[in-house]
Parts: structure tokens; C-alpha cells; sequence
């Protein structure tokens, strides 16, 4: 059976012309009828031009049956067995034809350039179960790529109108802003550090904060402001009500510091004496993010996106620019190989003893063992659908793993606001530590690090202690989320597919270090600490210094 699962499995797709010509394997072909049909199942294509003997299908995507084509919607390939009545199941793909998929969208223009109709593929289901959706859509030429059409947006009237209502109020804001922001001069001495998705204030803005206090800047030279809101968990019209403040906060300010998406900036024009810094609250990881992920489920606008409003962003290495140029859609140049700033004293070994002292005076029934630390990233689209699937662990193994040697710290991604349910019988083992403020200090206590897709490994790997990467998804995850770097090629440590493997490499020691020692030299340049005092006299008091 094709790793598809099923009895009947896509093993190929290629375009020729209008001709869409699908290979499928399964036991005794002639069994099976194939279709074309939207979600609900109502609307049906059967898809008669199909060779039994090789398998290959020939769909005409100009005529599906009666000269007709499909209509603007999102399709789906079903089989069920031939005259059976049954209701058509999902057609199961490979993981290689996962893998085409972005490669045969196809853009059919017609009338000139005024019309086209187009065709774009995506993976569907989760876990063995992929499958992939086939949407089509006629497309008219649009005069710019900042005018919404809330027709195409929505065909229900009343979410139209709640579109337009919204982006009224949101063209409103901005109307705000843009006042106050020319009533108030630009002195380059105010600074605003802000998250939209991160509270309280950590990472790379703390570290900013602090240097900048530190250095007594805030008592002479500059006047620090803060804004730190989850603002994607409230509703809608709640969200337009911090953002009315918000405008008003951010008309007065020279510099702006953010350190992840900020959909506020999406709705207003930034003052141009205003500069906008991306900090971004992790190194690099695996999973696309921002511009990397355009053209797929979620990926930001070409034109109303916050990433366009940035001025700068703050990597950690020369070796990253490349990635985040990409992320943010920026030029390269603008990508500043500063280093991190929350990682500016991380390695002092004075700072380390501290937390552990403090970190096992509150923590008594973990000191004296070992800690293996399991922080993975979040599955699905969004902050708002975000879970983790907590029956690929094993806890009962993982409990028997620990014995007297080891305790299993889980740190859950913040998006995730599901409690891990570890269970009364191995809570003396196994603990949840989603709540812990920072992972980072959390480290400093870590001796094995297991994660998946997370950018943690950035920070940890300097500490050159083991880390496995647990990716029973591996491929899944790859082909419905994306990646910058697959983890095949770039992962710091041991790849595990099962929990069982997960649990040998530890109890066997096997955690290929040697992939960790390569990673730090690639992507770190400076060690010296100084990331926050580069960006303070670079882009706050535009005094650059010396060994940039």
C-alpha cells in the first residue's frame, strides 16, 4: 500500500497544456469510480477518462463533462467502488506528490490581460491521511493591489458588509494617527517597545529595555513608552478599540520597536520621520513564516502587511540576512546582522549560577537529576487554532524512561492555552512548565533539550548540550506549513520519528552532537555581547560603533 494510505492512492500529477493527467495505484483498478467534487459533495464531476490498465486519469480542466469547468470554489478528487452508492472518500496522495504540489499551480489568461482563470493546489488533512484540494477561481484584473473587492472576499452579504464596517473603522484609525503624527515633532528621542502577541514585555525587547536603562538613556535622553496586548484574542471590534489608543501612542513616537507580527501596522501609514525595527522574539527556525509563506493558507497581503512598514530588522548573524530578507520582504540591506539582544550576557556563568540557585530553591523535587526539557511549536494555522497532539507522547514510557535519573519538563508553545494532560500517576516525573516565563533561563537548567520545528534550538545550542528533534510529522508538517531550512539537512541534533526512538537515543546517549557544533558556527558571528548597544547607538542615537 502507497504511504498515501487507502486502496486507492494518487502517485503522480503533471500538467500538459489543459490536461491535468493523474496517476493512481491500487489493487484491481476497475473497482473504482473517480470524481471531482466540491466539499458538501453536492456538485459532481465524474471523471470517466481514466485508464484502468495504467492508471491514468486525463482531466480536461477546460471541460470536466458537458462543457463545462469548475466553478470558483475549492475541489477535491473522491473515489468510492464502482456502483456502490457509497459515499466518495478522499483521495489519498503520497508524500511525492505532496511535495509537487507547489509547482503545478497554473494561471490560464484570457481577454488579454482583464481576466484569467487559475488553478492552485494544497495539501489537505493531517498525520498518514493527506489528501489535496484542487481550488479554481476566475480572477479580473485589479487597478491596484491596495483596493480591496469585498465581493471576492465573501459571497455572504452580511459578511461583506461586517468587511467593510471594519475597514471603515480601521481607514478611520488611520485617519487618527496620521493627525496626531504630524502634530507632534520628531525628535528622535521617543521610543516605543511593543508586542501584539506577547505579554508580559521579554526577550529582545527586555534586553533592549534594560541596556538602555542600564545606560541611564531613559533618564536623559530618551523617553521610553510600552505597549504589550495579546490583541488577536479579544474580538474584532474590541481589537479596533486598542488600536484607536494605540494610534494615538504611536503618532508620538520616533522609533518603534516590535518583536513579532503587528497587525495594527497593517492598517495605518507609518509618518515617514518614524522608523520601524523588527526585533523578532526567536532565531531561525524551520517552520516559513511572513513572506516566506506567500501564496499559501494565511500568508500576508503584497502590499497592506506590517512587514511592509519596516524599516529595519535585527538578525543574529550575516549568515541569516538571506532568511529574513525573505520573511519580512525587505532587501537584504535592510536586514542588520547585529546579533541578539536577549542573548547579550546569556553564556555568563555568573548569571547561570543565580537562576540555578534560585530556579532549585524553588523547584526542591528536581534538584539532583536530570532534565530533559520537551519544547515543541505549535500545529495548525494560526494563534487561534493552534494545538499540540498530545497521543504521539507516550507518557507512560516516557514516566518508566525517567526513573530516579530524570525529570520531563513540558514547555508548550504560548499559543497554545490547553492544559497538557500528564495525569495524576506521572505528575512526580513529568512536569508542565508552559507557564515559566522564559525559556531561555530555562536552559540554563536543561541537560537534554527534545523540540521539533522551534526556533529554540537558536539559543541552545550555545550551551552545547544534546538536543532530539521528535518530527514523527516530519513531512506533513513540511508540506501543509512550509520551512525556511528542511530538518533533514539542518537540524542540530538526532531526528526521532516515534516516541519509542525518542526514548533510545536518550537511554543510548545517541544525539549526533557533532550537527550542533556545525550549527553554532554557522549562524552566530558575534560572541562578545554587545547586540543591544549596537542597536542603541546605530539606530536610536545614530552614533555608529565600531566593530559592526
Amino acid at each position: 500500500m502507497a504511504d498515501g494510505g487507502g486502496m486507492l492512492t494518487m502517485t503522480r500529477m503533471r500538467w500538459q497544456g489543459v490536461y491535468l493527467f493523474i496517476t493512481l495505484s491500487g489493487e484491481n483498478l476497475t473497482r473504482y469510480e473517480v470524481c471531482l467534487t466540491d466539499k458538501s459533495g453536492k456538485r459532481v464531476f465524474p471523471l470517466d477518462e481514466w485508464d484502468t490498465q495504467t492508471g491514468l486519469l486525463t482531466v480536461n480542466i477546460t471541460n470536466l463533462g458537458g462543457g463545462r469547468m469548475a466553478d470558483n470554489g475549492v475541489w477535491f478528487f473522491r473515489y468510492r467502488v464502482r456502483d456502490s452508492h457509497d459515499a466518495w472518500k478522499d483521495l489519498p496522495i503520497t508524500r511525492e506528490v505532496g511535495y509537487s504540489l507547489a509547482g503545478l499551480d497554473k494561471v490560464y489568461r484570457y481577454g488579454g490581460i482583464a481576466y484569467a482563470y487559475a488553478v492552485t493546489f494544497a495539501i489537505e488533512g493531517e498525520g498518514e491521511a493527506l489528501h489535496c484540494s484542487m481550488t479554481c477561481t476566475y480572477l479580473v484584473k485589479n487597478d491596484t493591489s491596495r483596493r480591496r473587492v469585498f465581493r471576492a472576499e465573501s459571497s455572504r452579504w452580511g459578511s461583506r458588509m461586517q468587511r467593510q464596517l471594519i475597514y471603515g473603522l480601521e481607514c478611520g484609525i488611520n485617519g487618527i494617527y496620521q493627525i496626531m503624527s504630524r502634530l507632534t515633532p520628531k525628535k528622535g528621542t521617543r521610543v516605543l517597545l511593543m508586542s501584539e502577541s506577547r505579554v508580559p514585555m521579554n526577550g529582545n525587547l527586555k534586553a533592549l529595555d534594560e541596556r538602555i536603562k542600564a545606560r541611564r538613556l531613559d533618564k536623559s535622553t530618551l523617553k521610553l513608552s510600552y505597549w504589550f496586548h495579546k490583541t488577536l484574542e479579544g474580538s474584532r471590534f474590541k481589537i479596533l478599540l486598542l488600536w484607536l489608543r494605540l494610534a494615538f501612542l504611536a503618532a508620538r513616537q520616533d522609533i518603534i520597536f516590535v518583536d513579532d507580527y503587528c497587525p495594527f501596522f497593517n492598517s495605518i501609514k507609518l509618518h515617514p520621520k518614524t522608523t520601524l525595527v523588527q526585533v523578532w522574539h526567536a532565531g531561525v527556525g524551520f517552520k516559513s513564516v511572513g513572506y516566506a509563506r506567500f501564496g499559501t493558507d494565511g500568508s500576508p497581503k503584497p502590499e497592506r502587511c506590517c512587514y511592509r512598514q519596516q524599516d529595519y530588522a535585527i538578525v543574529g548573524g550575516e549568515a541569516l540576512r538571506e532568511v529574513y530578507a525573505e520573511v519580512f520582504g525587505m532587501d537584504k540591506k535592510q536586514c542588520l546582522p547585529y546579533g541578539l539582544m536577549r542573548l547579550d550576557g546569556y553564556l555568563d556563568p555568573a548569571k547561570q549560577a543565580v537562576f540555578r540557585e534560585t530556579f532549585y530553591r524553588e523547584h526542591p523535587e528536581l534538584s539532583g537529576k536530570k532534565l530533559i526539557l520537551f519544547a515543541p511549536t505549535f500545529r495548525g494555522a494560526s494563534q487561534r487554532t493552534s494545538y499540540y497532539p498530545y497521543d504521539k507522547l507516550d507518557f507512560a514510557k516516557i514516566y518508566e524512561m525517567c526513573g530516579d535519573e530524570y525529570r520531563f519538563l513540558i514547555k508548550q508553545h504560548p499559543f497554545i492555552s490547553h492544559k497538557v494532560p500528564i495525569g495524576e500517576r506521572y505528575a512526580d516525573r513529568i512536569f508542565d512548565f508552559t507557564s515559566f516565563p522564559d525559556i531561555n533561563d530555562l536552559f540554563y537548567v536543561t541537560d537534554i533539550l527534545i523540540t521539533d520545528y522551534s526556533s529554540n534550538i537558536y539559543e541552545f545550542s550555545l550551551l552545547e548540550r544534546p538536543m532530539l528533534f521528535f518530527v514523527f510529522d516530519k513531512e506533513e508538517y513540511e508540506l501543509t506549513r512550509g520551512v525556511h531550512r528542511t530538518v533533514n539537512r539542518y537540524a542540530p541534533g538526532k531526528l526521532c520519528r516515534t516516541c519509542d526512538e525518542l526514548i533510545a537515543a536518550i537511554q543510548n546517549g545517541d544525539f549526533e552532537q557533532e550537527k550542533a557544533r556545525r550549527f553554532v558556527a554557522e549562524n552566530f558571528d558575534h560572541s562578545e555581547g554587545l547586540a543591544a548597544d549596537r542597536v542603541i547607538d546605530n539606530l536610536i542615537l545614530k552614533k555608529p560603533m565600531g566593530g559592526q
